[in-house]
């Protein structure tokens, strides 16, 4: 999923973040390195978890995309965080009411909420994340066999030679083809 669809839909439907919304690769390092005002919000791509193959002649595999949704509170009114996290649940519910049910492009379904969780906690901000997930599809046309598939040329016209044979003739002393041609078909395959 492309974070920085949902980093624009946070950036237009969430107004408690205001424009306080960016995306990053991991956790670890937004504590020392965020330097945008509370509250805030950082999209963050976590894992594709795969299904297995469902086609036995081609290929079918459903992947769930999971982000995450990184909000960091004030937390300088209380170093204990009890005025921080009452906070969350109406951040929660405003995050809901931007991402639930909603397809981030064409190749995913919608959005759905996985849950939450408190990341980390110091004297100036709590973290807490809230993950949220989309299905997407894999099919042949994402595999080396659809791309090989794909660039062979168009399909346009079929030959066929037929060399038959009867093998009970008593005039051949070997059964198979005599490398005389009994018909020739040619045919075009309409585009």
């Amino acid at each position: 999923m492309d974070i920085t669809l949902v980093i624009a839909a946070l950036k237009s439907r969430c107004s408690s973040f205001g424009n306080r919304v960016a995306g990053a690769a991991e956790f670890t390092s937004l504590p020392e390195k965020s330097v945008l005002p509370t509250p805030a919000a950082f999209v963050i791509p976590m894992d594709d978890d795969a299904q297995p193959n469902k086609s036995d002649s081609g290929y079918l595999q459903e992947i769930t995309d999971i982000i995450a949704v990184v909000v960091a509170i004030d937390n300088t009114p209380d170093e204990r965080g009890q005025t921080a996290i009452y906070s969350i649940k109406a951040l929660r519910a405003e995050l809901w009411a931007a991402l639930l049910g909603w397809e981030p492009d064409s190749a995913h379904g919608h959005i759905s909420y996985i849950g939450g969780h408190l990341l980390r906690m110091d004297r100036a901000r709590l973290f807490y994340q809230f993950e949220f997930s989309a299905v997407t599809e894999i099919d042949i046309s994402d595999t080396w066999q659809g791309q090989t598939l794909a660039a062979l040329p168009a399909f346009t016209k079929l030959h066929i030679d037929v060399d038959a044979i009867d093998p009970h003739d008593p005039n051949v002393g070997a059964t198979g083809p005599d490398g005389k041609k009994e018909a020739v078909l040619d045919i075009s395959i309409p585009q």
